[in-house]
């Protein structure tokens, strides 16, 4: 399984690549370019911010499982196309993040720009400052998104 992580800046993808990675003692580090690894691909935000980068991104659809795509809740403006996610044929899970606290105003805003680029449904609102990370890993092996939680 390999999955495709999207997100702007301070989404978390670094930290859930970590995590499913298994590379808590070696992390990986931050670079500009797409990188592939053994359980992920990891796509930079700039590649969001450019539309010329975009069909970029769907191409990689081809080498992943899956794809998540991540939206911070500090995120002011929205950082994905309308209906960016209804292009991609593999499964796409929405999932919010942040880091310890949030304020319900933000919360919505994060939860409607993912909406807005197409997802399904929101299927996770996870704390990155947690060490566990096991919903993640729930979802993309298939048993979050029956739960309807979100």
């Amino acid at each position: 399984m390999k999955v495709l992580l999207v997100g702007p800046r301070d989404s978390g993808k670094l930290k859930i690549a970590n995590y499913l990675e298994r590379t808590r003692l070696q992390p990986l580090k931050k670079v500009a370019s797409i990188v592939y690894h053994q359980r992920t691909i990891i796509v930079p935000d700039s590649y969001l911010e450019s539309p010329w980068m975009h069909k970029h991104v769907i191409a990689l659809q081809q080498s992943a499982t899956c794809g998540i795509f991540l939206q911070p809740v500090t995120a002011k403006r929205g950082s994905y196309p309308p209906n960016f996610a209804k292009v991609f044929r593999i499964p796409i899970y929405g999932v919010v993040t942040y880091h310890e606290t949030y304020e319900e105003a933000a919360l919505e805003q994060a939860k409607a720009q993912l909406l807005a680029c197409g997802v399904e449904q929101i299927d996770l609102i996870i704390d990155l400052e947690k060490e566990e990370l096991n919903p993640i890993e729930q979802l993309i092996l298939g048993r979050g998104r029956e739960s309807g939680k979100f």
